[in-house]
């Protein structure tokens, strides 16, 4: 649902945007479905941005997280235990067996 969702906002401001055109050109006319389009626009319009903006946010929280962990990358902890382990390290033998 996240790569879809840009895709979604911009489909609809773009499609609310054909509706307000649709809305202003019968506008004139005495009966007409001017309210209804530029309804429609409105909702459209108000989706498309909400939908782009919640993915602008979660991107920018994302970015944020990696950044933070970034910063912890310089200063490894564990270096320490970075050595060569031996392969006398590793065949130990516990008691009354053989490794």
């Amino acid at each position: 649902m996240k790569k879809i969702r840009p895709i979604l906002g911009i489909s609809l401001l773009v499609q609310s945007v054909t509706f307000f055109v649709l809305c202003l050109l019968n506008l004139e006319k005495k009966k007409s479905l001017a309210k209804c389009f530029g309804i429609f626009g409105a909702l459209g319009g108000i989706a498309g941005t909400w939908l782009l903006v919640s993915e602008y946010k979660s991107r920018k929280a994302l970015q944020d997280d990696e950044d933070y962990f970034e910063e912890f990358d310089e200063y490894d902890e564990f270096d320490e235990f970075d050595d060569e382990i031996t392969e006398d390290e590793i065949n130990c033998a516990f008691e009354g067996g053989e490794a």
